[in-house]
C-alpha cells in the first residue's frame, strides 16, 4: 500500500505563456487485459520514456514562445510513435540519444511519418497513444479573480486533474487486474483510491456525462465521455444519499477539475443506495471507446490508470465548500481553447426540427468499436426511419431552405458519414439507395491520398479515392463535404483545426484557408461541385474559426455536440454549428430519436 505524499510527482511538464515557467510531472500507463478475453493493444511504455517525451514537447513549446532560433513545436505522441517503430514496441531498448536525434531531425523540418518511413506500425502506434494520452496534455488557461474580473493565464502542458480534490488525503496501490468475486469471478478493471466518505471527486478530463445512476457493481456511478469520443471515464462507489454534485445530469458538459460527486462505499447490491463495499473509496477507470466496446463493457480495453493517477497528483483541483448548499466547488477558473457549442436558444414557433445522425465505419464485424456498426444495424436504422416517415436531406437541400428557396420535408433527417471510409461506399451506399435515402460523406484529403498510394481498395481499412468521388457524385446517393485535407489529427500542436501556439492570427487563418481550400478545389476537380459544409474534425471549433469558414464561403458547419437542430426558412446562420448524435454499436437511431425528438 502506498501513501501519496505532498512532495510526490513534481517532475511533470507545463509552460505558462506569460513567463515560460516549467513545472515537472511524470506519466506512465499500460493497458492490461484478462487472459480470458482477447488481448488489448499493447501500451507498456516505461515512465522514464514518457516523461522525457513529454518534457521534450513542453520545452519545445517554451522555446517557440520565447522566440528561440530554430525552435519548432514537437508532439510527445508523435515522438513515442516514432520510437515505438524504431524499437518494434520494445522500449527496453530506449536510449536518450535516440530521442535527442529524433527531436533534432523534427526541428530540422522532417516529418514524423517520413522518419518512420510511413510504416503502417507508426500510424497504429500513434492512434493507440493518442487514444490513451490525447486528453491529458495540451493548451488550456487558468484564471485568477481580481477586482477587475478574471485574469487569465494561457498555459500548455498537463491539463487533466487528479480524481481527488486538493487537500484531501488518499492512499492506493496498483490493484488493476486483481480478482473480484461479487456477482461473478472477474477482474478489477480500474483503480481504487481510499479516502473518507464525503471527499470531493473531481472530473479528470473535460467531457459530457453519458451515464449516471445505480449499477449493482459500482453503486452510484458516473460516466463521462471525452469530447473527442475516444475515452470513457468511470467513477464509482459514490456516497449514499447524495452521491453527485447537484449540477450533474446526463448530457451535461463537465470541465476538467470540476467537482462531480463524493467518495462513498455504495455498491455490490441490486438494491439502490446500499453501502455494501467494505472500505470508503473512489473507483475510477478509463476505457478506450475506439479500441473497445460500448461504455462499461467488461470485455473492452480498459487502461491501468495507477501510473496516470500518480501523474495527476501533480495537478489537483483546489475546492471550497459553499456553506449554504454544503456543495464543494472549484476555486480556480479553468478553460480549454476549444469548447462544445453553447446551449441552443428556445426554438422559434415555425422552426423545423432536424436530427443529424453521425456514422463512421460500416463493417460486418464491429470489433467492439463505438465507431463501427454492421450493415445489418444500418439497415435496421433505415427501415425504422422509413417506417416512421422520415426523409433524408442533404446539405444542398438545407442551404436552399435556409435561403428561403425551397421547403424541407415534414420529417427531415440528415445521415452523415465521417472520414470517407471506403466501406461507406461498399456497404452503406447500396443500402441507402435501396431505401430511397441519401447520405452526406465528409472526406479527408490526406486519407484519400493514402488510399491512392495503397492501390487496391479494402473495406476494412481503405478510404474513398478521388476516382471513387467522381463515381459517387455521378450516382448521387452521397453528397461530398469537407472534413479537412491534413487536419484530421487528434493531438499535437494542432489537434483538429486548433490554432497552434506558435501561430499569429494571420498565420492561423492562412493555414485554415490553405488546408480547407485545397480540399475544396480537389473535390471540385473530380466532381464539379465544391462542398458547402465543413465537418469539424473531432467536433472541435471556435467562434473565430466559424467566422473564417463563413468568409471562405461555407454555408454550413457540423459539430459533435449532441442535440437536435431547429431551422427556420430565411435564416442561413442556423446552419452553422449543427448538432449531431453519434450512432454507436449500442445506440440505435430509434434510441436517438426517442431521446432527442
Amino acid at each position: 500500500m502506498r501513501i501519496v505524499s505532498s512532495r510526490a510527482l513534481r517532475r511533470g511538464l507545463a509552460v505558462c505563456a506569460a513567463g515560460a515557467v516549467l513545472v515537472s510531472v511524470w506519466l506512465v500507463t499500460r493497458t492490461a487485459s484478462a487472459p480470458t478475453r482477447a488481448a488489448a493493444p499493447s501500451f507498456d511504455i516505461p515512465a522514464r520514456v514518457l516523461e522525457k517525451a513529454l518534457r521534450a514537447d513542453v520545452e519545445a513549446h517554451a522555446a517557440v514562445l520565447a522566440g528561440t532560433e530554430g525552435a519548432a513545436a514537437l508532439d510527445w505522441i508523435d515522438l513515442l510513435a516514432c520510437l515505438a517503430v524504431r524499437y518494434r514496441g520494445d522500449f527496453g531498448r530506449f536510449r536518450n540519444a535516440d530521442l535527442r536525434t529524433l527531436c533534432d531531425k523534427l526541428r530540422a523540418g522532417e516529418s514524423p511519418e517520413s522518419l518512420a518511413a510511413d510504416s503502417p506500425r507508426f500510424f497504429g502506434y500513434r492512434d493507440l497513444y493518442a487514444a490513451v494520452l490525447g486528453g491529458l496534455a495540451g493548451p488550456f488557461r487558468v484564471g485568477t479573480e481580481t477586482e477587475d474580473g478574471t485574469a487569465w493565464d494561457d498555459m500548455y502542458g498537463l491539463k487533466a486533474y487528479s480524481p481527488i480534490a486538493a487537500g484531501f488525503a488518499y492512499h492506493d496501490s496498483d490493484d488493476f487486474g486483481s480478482a473480484r468475486s461479487y456477482g461473478r469471478e472477474r477482474q478489477h478493471l480500474g483503480h481504487d483510491m481510499m479516502s473518507p466518505t464525503g471527499t470531493p471527486v473531481v472530473c479528470v478530463e473535460t467531457g459530457v456525462v453519458t451515464e449516471i445512476g445505480w449499477n449493482q457493481y459500482g453503486g452510484w456511478r458516473l460516466g463521462i465521455r471525452s469530447l473527442d469520443g475516444r475515452r470513457y471515464y468511470y467513477y464509482a462507489h459514490m456516497r449514499r444519499g447524495r452521491p453527485y454534485h447537484a449540477d450533474m445530469e446526463k448530457g451535461r458538459l463537465v470541465r476538467a477539475g470540476d467537482v462531480i460527486g463524493y467518495v462513498g462505499r455504495t455498491g455490490y447490491s441490486t438494491q439502490e443506495d446500499v453501502d455494501n463495499v467494505g472500505e470508503d473509496h473512489l473507483h475510477w477507470g478509463l476505457q478506450l471507446l475506439d479500441a473497445g466496446a460500448a461504455p462499461e463493457n467488461p470485455e473492452a480495453n480498459w487502461v491501468d490508470v495507477y501510473e496516470i493517477t500518480k501523474l495527476l497528483y501533480a495537478h489537483r483541483s483546489t475546492v471550497f465548500q459553499d456553506p449554504s448548499t454544503r456543495e464543494f466547488q472549484r476555486t480556480q477558473p479553468f478553460e480549454e481553447p476549444l469548447s462544445a457549442a453553447a446551449a441552443a436558444p428556445p426554438a422559434p414557433e415555425n422552426a423545423v426540427k432536424l436530427p443529424v445522425i453521425m456514422y463512421h465505419s460500416i463493417l460486418r464485424s464491429t470489433r467492439g468499436s463505438a465507431y463501427i456498426i454492421t450493415p445489418a444495424q444500418l439497415e435496421s436504422d433505415l427501415a425504422y426511419l422509413q417506417a416512421q416517415g422520415f426523409t433524408s436531406v442533404t446539405v444542398s437541400e438545407l442551404t436552399a431552405f435556409a435561403r428561403g428557396e425551397a421547403a424541407l420535408p415534414e420529417k427531415p433527417v440528415m445521415l452523415t458519414f465521417d472520414d470517407g471510409h471506403y466501406n461507406n461506399v461498399f456497404y452503406a451506399e447500396p443500402l441507402l439507395a435501396a431505401y430511397g435515402m441519401r447520405g452526406v460523406l465528409a472526406v479527408v484529403g490526406s486519407f484519400s491520398d493514402r488510399s491512392v498510394r495503397e492501390g487496391a481498395q479494402n473495406p476494412n481499412f481503405s478510404y474513398v479515392t478521388w476516382d471513387d468521388m467522381t463515381a459517387l457524385a455521378a450516382r448521387g446517393v452521397f453528397e461530398l463535404e469537407n472534413h479537412s485535407y491534413r487536419m484530421h489529427v487528434p493531438s499535437g500542436p494542432r489537434p483538429g483545426c486548433a490554432q497552434r501556439r506558435d501561430e499569429s492570427d494571420a498565420e492561423y487563418e492562412q493555414a485554415i484557408r490553405a488546408d480547407l481550400g485545397e480540399l475544396q478545389e480537389r473535390v471540385f476537380e473530380v466532381t464539379g461541385r465544391r462542398p458547402e459544409a465543413f465537418v469539424y474534425p473531432f467536433g472541435l471549433f471556435t467562434a473565430r474559426l466559424e467566422n473564417i469558414l463563413q468568409d471562405m464561403g461555407f454555408a454550413c458547419t457540423m459539430t459533435c455536440t449532441y442535440g437536435v437542430n431547429f431551422l427556420t426558412p430565411g435564416d442561413p446562420n442556423a446552419l452553422f454549428g449543427l448538432k449531431r448524435v453519434l450512432r454507436d454499436g449500442g445506440t440505435s437511431v430509434q434510441n436517438i430519436l426517442e431521446k432527442y425528438m
